[in-house]
């Protein structure tokens, strides 16, 4: 078509286009006012610092199989919590007290560290370490997984709390009680059946505003307590609530949809357990996984050391591969949109 022809047919076309550039207008404009409407502006101050965990967290690099997880019912939105610690802390008469309570004596022992002092109390083999700031126990025993028929779950989550009971530790009752059964401990520490299982994990864990409240990974809980087959506790991680949480604001958080795609590209692996018996296993490998299959996800809250705030953010939960070994992980999604994120 020529300049002319242009010309002519908007010459005869005048009132046509200019009914329809209005029309297109008058609908950039509505559709830009319902996208107001739906995804209002977040001012900088309302905004919140980016989501990033102290300790360096795992990323999933392969992929990534969503046939076993179904879509859960999620809120809408959830309240963001300022965090205040209390900065309460445990004294040696403190510790000297709740040594009592687990069958120590006197102090065996003292460390200095940047926060606070750690009490030590052994006896032959157990041994009780009480952490002045932030206040937590940590309990062991020497053993082996021992001779008997491991608890299952309810019967585990009731000896837990009769344990924890008997050295007056706080009633766990309100807490979100959840139970693993493992191969080993340590740093191999593995996963199992109840079937096949040498031990019994149960992790109790806060919650705030009705969803579970973690740390920098989904087994940093309240109280982590272990059992091997003969009934013994052989491990004890008990951490006192030195903070208390204010509703701050109310925001919007991903679908499951936006979480499941955020899963391919933002996850942040924060477990590893290898599956049954593995022939060689580093904390170096267990990073990184080639493949992941989630079968459950919920949402949390993830209270980081210095944060200041409670985090809602997405636990996937499920097995995968990492350097040829079959695993079971856990990964952290988070759940505030991008808007919400202040840049820095």
């Amino acid at each position: 078509m020529t300049l002319s022809e242009v010309q002519e047919f908007i010459r005869q076309n005048r009132r046509k286009l200019i009914i329809g550039l209005f029309v297109l207008v008058l609908g950039s404009l509505v559709l830009g006012y319902i996208f107001r409407a739906v995804n209002p502006p977040v001012s900088e101050e309302d905004k919140i610092p980016s989501f990033s965990l102290s300790q360096e967290p795992g990323q999933i690099i392969g992929q990534i199989d969503f046939s076993q997880l179904s879509p859960p019912d999620f809120p809408d939105s959830v309240s963001i919590y300022q965090v205040e610690n209390l900065e309460q802390v445990l004294s040696s008469t403190d510790a000297a007290g709740w040594a009592k309570n687990f069958g120590f004596g006197a102090q065996t022992g003292e460390v200095e560290t940047p926060l606070g002092k750690i009490y030590v109390f052994a006896k032959k083999g157990e041994e009780l370490t009480v952490t002045g700031n932030p206040r937590a126990l940590h309990y062991t025993r020497e053993s082996e997984s021992g001779v008997g028929t491991i608890f299952n779950s309810s019967t585990a989550i009731q000896k837990a709390k009769e344990f924890l009971a008997a050295r007056k530790l706080p009633d766990p009752s309100s807490f979100f009680p959840r139970v693993t059964y493992l191969s080993a401990i340590g740093e191999r520490t593995a996963g199992s059946t109840e079937a096949e299982a040498n031990f019994v994990e149960i992790n109790f864990a806060w919650s705030v505003g009705g969803f579970e409240l973690l740390g920098e990974s989904s087994i940093d809980t309240a109280i982590r307590l272990i059992f091997n087959k003969a009934g013994q506790a052989v491990y004890l991680s008990h951490q006192f609530l030195d903070y208390s949480f204010t509703a701050a604001q109310d925001i919007q958080i991903l679908d499951f949809s936006q979480a499941t795609e955020a899963l391919g590209s933002e996850a942040q692996v924060v477990l590893v357990r290898p599956i049954g018996e593995v022939e060689e296993w580093t904390l170096s490998e267990s990073s990184t996984l080639s493949s992941f299959a989630p079968d459950s996800v919920r949402l949390v809250y993830v209270l980081q050391p210095e944060g200041g705030i409670l985090y809602p953010v997405y636990l996937f939960d499920g097995t995968g591969q990492t350097s040829g070994n079959e695993v079971q992980a856990s990964a952290y999604v988070l759940a505030v949109p991008s808007q919400y994120i202040r840049e820095e």
